[in-house]
């Protein structure tokens, strides 16, 4: 077996220009990055330019991508479509904001809302941490209870919150069902981490005693119901779980930044025929831009609008609705509601990780592929990964050597992240991908 070790000097060999800017960053940006998942050990690639399904990085290393931006990118790189109505729009609108409501708006938001399995109305953000912690806010205002209840393992945002018990020491976990709440960001208040009831994944009826518990002081609860593309999630969990939210007189949410249409036309909510009170969207549904969106309940929503009688949940924001975010996001959007262009893009997925279960067989390397539609993760563990902790089967070394065999073999996927396929991904990046895996899967058996 090839270590992560080797792989790490071929890494390294191949990236001299990576590494030296890397130290330059390091003089001005906190570790060298603008955000923190952009990071990995020792030094992360930087790129120089990019183009449909391939990147290539300062070194002239071309690499096919299946990061695409951490899941945006459903469309690739410059797609044409994307490009065209950016640069129409300036000249259709004039501006990058108007400060006003425009019609612009109205299109973007009917079209959203057609292709979701929710009804009611949709509020428009900068992003996907914030439309997740607006969700929270409306749960909190419509219940009045000032608790939340959220999931060991998932993540919804940078803010306190969003990263709470997201990847809690095991020496930290408390009771598996009823585990401890653990600050993911330092600086966590002591009331946040009190106010954040954490339930177990998949466990009903750790879930069911929990919530009714508290039921008292917690009105609102926030579940991706495809976590990560790690975990493999129970059908009967969320219907169970819907039922107990509506039960109990609950908010419930659908964390579907991820998730929406990556997994399916209709998201995660559509395959599993499970609606939420709210769902929270973003990266794919801008085209690359930065947006985020919560829709669902028209009474929920509209507890945003100024005009609420009772007085309304605050949120604004000077870019909200930008002209070519939301120009950048209807072309995107248009592409998504064409079966015809979809279906393919689904089959051609699924066949790409039915290769790789084939060769994971093949060469008997203890793993599988997790994950549903176009957002899946390559887990180096036999047995299903049903919560956070079961991602500690996981053989850590192995997955390790993975990751960093794939970035010298120019296959681009952030170290322990998972792979995210794109329109245009054609046939021949698969199989060169699957060529390359094969020959990954042989050095590290």
């Amino acid at each position: 077996m090839k270590s992560s070790a080797e792989f790490k000097e071929l890494y390294a060999a191949k990236t001299p220009a990576s590494r030296k800017l890397s130290e330059r960053a390091r003089q001005t940006l906190p570790a060298g990055v603008v955000a923190n998942v952009k990071y990995f050990a020792p030094y992360p690639l930087f790129m120089q330019r990019a183009g449909g399904s391939h990147l290539w990085d300062v070194d002239g290393n071309e690499y096919i991508d299946y990061c695409l931006a951490f899941g945006p990118l459903i469309l690739g790189h410059g797609h044409p479509a994307v490009v065209g109505a950016v640069a129409a729009s300036f000249a259709t609108w004039g501006t990058t904001i108007f400060g006003t409501p425009n019609e612009l708006e109205i299109q973007y938001a009917e079209k959203l809302m057609s292709m979701l399995p929710i009804d009611g109305k949709v509020r428009l953000t900068n992003s996907g941490s914030e439309a997740t912690y607006l969700a929270l806010q409306l749960g909190r205002a419509a219940t009045g209870k000032p608790a939340i209840a959220r999931f060991e393992g998932h993540y919804h945002g940078w803010y306190y919150e969003g990263v709470l018990s997201n990847t809690p020491r095991a020496a930290d976990y408390g009771d598996p069902d009823r585990p401890t709440s653990v600050a993911g960001s330092r600086g966590t208040p002591a009331s946040i981490l009190e106010d954040t009831l954490v339930l177990p994944f998949n466990d009903l009826d750790a879930c069911r005693t929990l919530l009714t518990a508290n039921r008292d002081r917690v009105g609102t609860v926030i579940v991706e119901p495809s976590p990560r593309a790690f975990y493999q999630t129970d059908p009967a969990f969320l219907e169970g779980l819907r039922a107990l939210t509506r039960e109990l007189g609950m908010v419930l949410i659908f964390d579907e930044v991820m998730s929406g249409f990556r997994s399916g036309p209709q998201g995660a909510a559509g395959i599993f025929g499970v609606n939420p009170d709210l769902m929270t969207l973003g990266k794919i549904i801008g085209g690359g831009f930065p947006v985020g969106a919560v829709a669902g309940r028209e009474d929920l929503l509209d507890l945003t609008s100024p005009l609420s009688s009772g007085g309304s949940v605050f949120h604004s924001g000077t870019f909200n609705g930008a002209v070519q975010v939301l120009a950048a996001g209807l072309a995107t959007l248009d592409i998504l509601s064409d079966e015809s262009q979809m279906r393919p893009f689904y089959e051609s997925t699924e066949a790409f990780k039915a290769g790789i279960r084939h060769l994971l067989t093949a060469h008997h390397i203890p793993g599988h592929v997790a994950g549903l539609g176009a957002n899946f993760g390559v887990i180096m563990s036999e047995t299903p990964i049903r919560n956070y902790r079961d991602l500690a089967r996981e053989n850590g070394a192995m997955r390790e050597a993975f990751d960093f065999a794939c970035l010298t073999e120019g296959i681009y996927v952030h170290p322990h992240k998972p792979f995210y396929t794109s329109l245009v991904h054609s046939a021949q990046d698969y199989e060169a991908t699957l060529q390359k895996l094969d020959q990954i899967f042989a050095a590290i058996s």
